[in-house]
């Protein structure tokens, strides 16, 4: 039996989990801590800084991070001009708007780039006083070793997701009475301070809050151990949203992501 209770409350605030994130996105994008005080807008040289996040299938080319009202941008010093020019006074909510991107697409283009991708990610709220509820599944943990075992023919596609960049960390599983898994919830540790946690749970086994408590469950133990949790989806994946926001996330950021154009 499985029993989901708010109380992560205690370990970290609005407040402290907006300080470790904003320091995060300085260095994805090679923000300077005075430049983040006095702009709105961010558009800084693209540099490869420790700590930041990388994705192998990603090129730190062009970055975009628009969070709260406020962008944090790099880009390569071939279009640093242009994306200061083209940005400088953009109104960073309306950055995703198609029009915008199909420019933007077009002059990455130009250089042999495309846009990637652009999701919408989000962060706990610590003022959420959702839930409380029981699932008749035994749940289990996995630290990063015991993850390993899944890794041929993993199921979990979303949960663990086997990236170097970005390494499966922590996870959890529902299981039937029969012993199999039939849900998980896994983080990646895609910074020092910032795990991603994914999803998955196997079709017959959808509609009965699994997703949701096994995501509540995950966020709390990964704030217990002074990191922040955060979720990510796409803008069109209503589901995945709804799951976030019931186990007690608030959007908070998109990402806009380029990768080298395949001939």
């Amino acid at each position: 039996m499985l029993r989901v209770f708010c109380f992560v409350k205690m370990t970290m605030n609005n407040k402290e989990i907006d300080e470790i994130v904003r320091a995060q996105f300085r260095l994805d994008t090679n923000c300077s801590e005075d430049d983040e005080k006095n702009r709105i807008i961010n558009i800084n040289a693209a540099v490869r800084k420790s700590g930041a996040r990388y994705f192998a299938e990603l090129d730190p080319f062009f970055r975009a991070i628009i969070y709260h009202g406020e962008m944090y941008m790099s880009a390569d010093r071939q279009i640093l001009d242009w994306c200061r020019q083209e940005y400088g006074l953009y109104k960073p909510e309306w950055f995703c708007k198609y029009k915008n991107l199909r420019e933007l697409d077009s002059k990455l283009g130009a250089y042999g780039y495309m846009i990637h991708d652009t999701h919408v990610y989000c962060l706990p709220d610590m003022d959420f006083e959702g839930y409380d509820f029981e699932i008749p599944y035994e749940t289990r943990w996995f630290d990063t070793e015991e993850i390993k075992s899944f890794k041929d023919g993993n199921p979990f596609t979303n949960a663990l997701m086997f990236i170097p960049d970005c390494p499966d960390v922590i996870a959890v599983a529902a299981y039937n009475e029969n012993g199999e898994a039939v849900a998980m919830a896994g983080a990646s540790s895609d910074s020092e301070t910032m795990w991603q946690i994914g999803i998955d749970v196997i079709p017959e086994y959808r509609q009965k809050g699994l997703a949701v408590a096994l995501v509540s469950l995950l966020k709390e133990r990964i704030l217990s151990m002074g990191k922040v949790p955060f979720y990510g989806t796409s803008e069109s994946h209503s589901n995945s949203m709804d799951v976030a926001i019931r186990s007690g996330f608030m959007p908070a950021f998109t990402e806009v992501f380029c990768s080298k154009r395949v001939s």
